[in-house]
């Protein structure tokens, strides 16, 4: 047994760029395959998809606008709309394009962390690179196959933390880390802050910030604040102080009030027991692994040469792990994906742990073996779990599959007006007003003009508009009957009048 558990650890060593391209190819699998296919979802998705597009429109790139008007909701800054026009550019305005880079932000984040980890070994590379591939979360709810602003964040963010834990090596990795602080500022506003918490407190614990000389605080400075200084600037000369105020407002006073932001206020342990803690997906594998991990090298001390990783490195991942969770579980409002950065170090702490005890010689073969399948085995069961639920579970909704079928941006119906009374499955009820995630698909697949009202106002209006109706709610208006039906498949109707 000890040699065939040997020769499996030496070709995990030997043929580490083999296992590399793998995991890869893997990671861009989940990330990438079907992710024109599921439905738009509201709000952060469908706000940043119609920001690029009125960006992209207006040629304004500056100014995230709503209905063509600034939107004083969704109070982030441009860069990740950005992406989003960058990924409608490419793609054509499909769900791929809306999505792109937000699947490419976190391949990258994984191939990365991976490349780090290789310091601690080869085994702890593709073990990291295996839980991220696992990593269930991300890829069911607002970061790998979304269109919104977490999955740059998230890479940014990881950025920032390997900067940071090489600047023991090179003062220099400090303007790196400045950099990606400012631009997640720029992507995702004062979340970035924890950025700037973890960074703070490593420099203070490791000892770094005494050996700071000024020429290298200026550049940090520079790298840190000039992006934003430059942004502020641009955007005060379009509406003043009313941008920043509502980014306070939303991201400062709204998340940290009393009872939690629109409905998601929760208590402090919520992202213990719901994330880390939860065997149902990977989470509580990997942190009883760095738990026990923590345990053994804190209880029972080794010899600095037998210390998993170096001190300083121990400082950063664990500041990396434990400050945003920390701090997001002390704000009242609270949402999974604003622990999505705290995942990266899990993932690479518990691979570090595990493979030190795989190689631990005093520990016998028949337990190394037995913990080395038992891992095996459950993360290719999170990875088959991730697969069936969030890539090949991808699916429209009936409203959407219909009105991609019905219109085309080269058609004779591109632009024009509609109206909507139907059934929308995302919302589980009936609307005559046009949803954020109805809207967007409408601008992306027609260009269309939606008008709200439903049945009643087009009955009213004599300009030529259209209707998508639910065929139930033909009997609610008996002079319908009377319009030419465009299309029908049999849940939902296309109407114009004769």
């Amino acid at each position: 047994m000890k040699r065939l558990y040997n020769r499996f650890l030496e070709m995990m060593d030997q043929g580490y760029w083999i296992w590399f391209l793998l995991l890869t190819g893997l990671t861009g699998f989940l990330c990438f395959r079907c992710l024109g296919i599921g439905a738009i979802d509201s709000w952060d998705e469908a706000r940043h998809g119609i920001s690029a597009y009125e960006m992209m429109q207006s040629g304004n790139y500056l100014i995230n606008t709503f209905a063509k008007e600034p939107d004083y909701w969704n109070v982030k800054p441009p860069l990740s709309f950005l992406t989003v026009a960058a990924g409608f550019s490419l793609f054509g305005y499909t769900a791929v394009g809306l999505r792109f880079f937000s699947a490419l932000s976190y391949v990258l984040t994984s191939v990365l962390t991976g490349l780090f980890a290789r310091r601690y070994g080869n085994a702890a590379s593709l073990f990291t690179m295996a839980f991220l591939t696992a990593n269930y979360f991300p890829f069911k709810a607002h970061l790998a196959r979304a269109g919104d602003a977490d999955s740059l964040y998230l890479l940014l963010f990881t950025l920032a933390m390997l900067a940071m834990l090489n600047i023991p090596k090179s003062q220099r990795f400090i303007y790196v880390c400045g950099l990606c602080f400012s631009l997640a500022f720029l992507t995702k506003s004062f979340h970035a802050g924890m950025i700037a918490a973890v960074g703070g407190l490593f420099l203070l614990l490791t000892g770094e910030l005494k050996k700071m000389r000024p020429r290298v605080w200026m550049g940090f400075l520079l790298s840190s604040f000039l992006p934003i200084l430059l942004w502020a600037c641009l955007r005060y000369q379009y509406d003043g102080m009313t941008f920043f105020r509502s980014m306070y407002e939303a991201d400062i006073a709204g998340r940290t009030a009393s009872g939690g932001m629109e409905g998601h206020g929760f208590p402090f342990t919520f992202y213990l027991t719901s994330i880390f803690w939860n065997f149902d997906y990977i989470y509580g594998f990997l942190s009883l692994t760095v738990l026990c991990g923590v345990l053994y090298v804190r209880i029972r001390p080794l010899r600095k040469t037998d210390f998993p990783l170096p001190a300083a490195d121990q400082t950063g991942i664990l500041l990396w792990l434990f400050i945003p969770l920390l701090g997001f579980s002390l704000v009242s409002t609270k949402l999974m994906w604003y622990v999505y950065p705290c995942m990266v170090p899990l993932c690479l702490l518990a691979a570090v742990f595990l493979s030190k005890f795989l190689k631990a010689e005093t520990v016998p073969v028949w337990l190394r073996s037995l913990c080395l399948l038992f891992a095996g085995a459950g993360t290719l069961l999170f990875i088959w779990n991730n697969y069936e639920d969030n890539v090949r579970g991808a699916r429209s909704n009936d409203l959407q599959t219909f009105v991609m079928e019905q219109f085309d941006r080269d058609s004779a119906l591109a632009g024009s007006s509609v109206y909507l009374d139907a059934y929308d499955p995302f919302l589980y009820a009936n609307t005559d007003g046009w949803q954020q995630n109805m809207r967007l698909l409408a601008l992306m697949e027609g260009d269309l003009n939606c008008l709200d009202g439903g049945a009643e106002a087009f009955l009213q209006d004599d300009s030529g508009s259209l209707l998508i109706l639910s065929i139930p709610f033909l009997q609610d208006h008996p002079e319908l009957t009377a319009c030419e039906i465009l299309a029908d498949n049999g849940q939902y109707l296309l109407l114009c009048k004769p």
